[in-house]
């Protein structure tokens, strides 16, 4: 008879079923491909995989709600003390459960966002088939190295170990989800292009298939790094927003690269050379997400955002990036020749500039990439620890950030001759570095800053100064609103790190310090006793030309189920900066050390990146709205109805 406590037990069982049909629709999806003759149907596997899966992560959650400590992932990552909504979210919040959540979505995805008729059988079955491998090759290794269901029997913990105290924040339940969104996104839009290399014809409404699952995949990364960065901001009580932490690099190295694959495909010329352009960057794409994937669940780095720590672990994801990235670029290898000579682009054309841009963002990630990885193999290969940090990333990536602006501008305002844009763009810099001579401070970061945003400014502005007519097109609401966010971006980027302010130093009751323009006084300490935790909680008022502003309340924690400790940091915001302060270590028995922060236009880098995520939402449902003309391009580059 089949009671509550069987529920882990079902929970593998259905794990089983969806690796077993995704196993068998790979083979069948082969089959068919070698010998169309065969009838068997395919569509009872592919729903065979999502349900299995789907019923899989519901009974996973249903273990965190009924406190099933039975379950290893449930005792290490959950306690009864937990609220419900860090329960639900702790299913996403270790190795095992993040892995079942990516599978999930991209089974739910795959099954809801793909067709499954078209008259061109080789494309639908290298689609589904290619899919189907990707969700059997990570269901396996789940079953034998990151099984979610794992029991703990005969020796059940009385109470499980707590989910990360880091952890249970509103970042954890937006975050993870978006980037495992997005990387599902990235699966999917990788199996679209396989299936168009397969086929002997790239057809409009397939590319802008690709087109609109890219856009989706672009605003759940976009979303997903932006919120990535606000939790660290909140959470870990450093006080900064990007550390270029080589987890961090690991989410924001595909965000590049599906951003350049985005521009070659918003190309309004059916190009071959653009549009194969576009299929590398999306088989790049997914390829450094399963590097990502190594980077975090592998062990090789020690980060407060890492999954796991486990070299076994890492060797098979290593092996499934070997197998499906190798697969990948092989197909691309062979399939590109007979569409490579027809493809031809004026350098000085929007078109042409797009396509420039996407290849400084591939240069941008391809910095972050090997930044990231040098130190990885400096000391895999015995010459000892290296470290590279924010001097190597900023002094790279910000200039090629200021480069891509220039075939930014040349797409965005076609009429305007590439002379006078460069005199345009030479002009904004000689003027931001003559404003800020005569302020006495010549910082190079300040410079590119400013360039970049008055350049950025004037680009808009002579976009949206052509007044909308009856014979005008009309404004290209979706551009607008995602290079704004970008400019909103650049703005607080800058702003903050040019002109924070910060001090840290020794506090107690009675004792206050003055900086920028406000008064900090530590009034008191209170002692704190929570059900999750106990500390100490300062008490600090804040003054502005003598008169009271706020009272901050920053927090020293220690989490009574593993005894860790936390800094909550304390923040006022407003629109145009944030006062931060976190509380330190204890020095005596009545001093902390405490860092005040005043951190001018912090904001705007998360709203920038709203804004960014907005107008792919906007994009998307615009395209969905139109009707993509059937029509195809044959290995000629000309463009024939299908």
């Amino acid at each position: 008879m089949f009671t509550i406590t069987m529920l882990p037990e079902l929970g593998h069982f259905l794990l089983i079923l969806g690796g077993g049909c995704a196993l068998f629709s790979a083979l069948l999806a082969l089959l068919k491909y070698r010998w169309p003759q065969l009838d068997w149907p395919l569509q009872p596997l592919l729903l065979g995989q999502f349900l299995g899966l789907s019923g899989a992560i519901v009974i996973l959650a249903l273990a965190f709600v009924l406190n099933d400590f039975s379950v290893a992932y449930v005792a290490n990552n959950s306690n009864s003390a937990l609220p419900l909504f860090y329960k639900l979210a702790a299913v996403w919040g270790s190795h095992e459960g993040s892995l079942l959540f990516w599978m999930t979505v991209m089974a739910l995805w795959a099954y809801c966002g793909l067709p499954r008729r078209s008259q061109d059988k080789g494309y639908l079955l290298m689609l589904h088939g290619s899919c189907s491998a990707i969700l059997c090759g990570f269901i396996f290794f789940m079953l034998l190295y990151a099984n979610p269901f794992a029991r703990l029997l005969p020796e059940v913990p009385i109470e499980g170990r707590d989910l990360s105290p880091m952890l249970q924040d509103i970042g954890l339940i937006l975050h993870p989800p978006l980037l495992f969104l997005g990387y599902a996104g990235l699966g999917i839009c990788f199996c679209i292009a396989l299936a168009l290399l397969v086929s002997d014809k790239l057809t409009a409404p397939r590319l802008d298939r690709l087109k609109r699952h890219m856009l989706l995949t672009w605003v759940f990364l976009t979303a997903g790094n932006a919120l990535g960065s606000w939790w660290a901001y909140n959470e870990l009580g450093w006080g900064g927003w990007w550390f270029w932490d080589p987890v961090e690099n690991a989410a924001f190295i595909p965000w590049l690269v599906t951003t350049a694959a985005l521009h070659c495909l918003l190309l309004k010329n059916h190009n071959p050379l653009a549009q194969l352009s576009a299929l590398a960057l999306v088989l790049l794409g997914f390829s450094l997400c399963l590097l990502g994937t190594f980077i975090v669940r592998s062990g090789i780095i020690q980060s407060v955002h890492a999954f796991a720590a486990d070299p076994e672990r890492g060797v098979i994801i290593l092996l499934l990036l070997l197998l499906y990235g190798g697969a990948g670029f092989t197909l691309f290898g062979l399939r590109c020749r007979h569409y490579w000579r027809a493809g031809k682009l004026a350098p000085l054309s929007p078109d042409g500039q797009l396509l420039l841009g996407s290849l400084i963002l591939l240069a941008m990630a391809l910095t972050t990439l090997l930044g990231t990885l040098y130190p990885l193999f400096y000391q895999a290969i015995g010459l000892g620890s290296l470290s590279v940090g924010a001097p190597y990333f900023n002094s790279l990536f910000v200039p090629m950030l200021a480069l891509a602006l220039l075939p930014m501008a040349l797409s965005t305002l076609p009429k305007v001759n590439y002379k006078y844009l460069f005199m345009l763009a030479f002009a904004t810099l000689a003027l931001t570095a003559v404003v800020l001579y005569f302020r006495g401070s010549l910082d190079p970061w300040l410079l590119a800053g400013g360039s970049m945003t008055l350049f950025l400014t004037l680009i808009l502005l002579l976009y949206l100064l052509p007044l909308p007519s009856k014979n005008s097109k009309p404004l290209n609401i979706p551009m607008l609103l995602a290079h704004f966010g970008l400019l909103i971006s650049i703005i607080g980027a800058t702003g903050v790190s040019c002109f924070e302010q910060h001090s840290l130093l020794r506090m107690g009751p009675g004792k206050g310090s003055i900086l920028g323009d406000y008064t900090f006084i530590y009034e008191q300490t209170r002692l704190i006793d929570k059900p999750a935790y106990r500390g100490e909680q300062a008490v600090i008022r804040v003054e502005r030309d003598e008169q009271l502003l706020t009272y901050l309340y920053p927090e020293r924690q220690e989490f009574n189920t593993n005894g860790m400790s936390l800094s909550q940091a304390a923040i006022h915001r407003g629109a145009f900066g944030d006062l931060y302060v976190s509380m330190g270590t204890q020095l005596s028995d009545e001093e902390f050390l405490v860092r005040l922060s005043i951190k001018p236009l912090v904001s705007w880098i998360w709203l920038g990146g709203a804004l960014m995520a907005i107008g792919g939402l906007t994009a998307l449902r615009r395209r969905y709205q139109q009707q993509p003309q059937a029509a195809f391009l044959n290995a000629s580059g000309r463009l024939q109805h299908d």
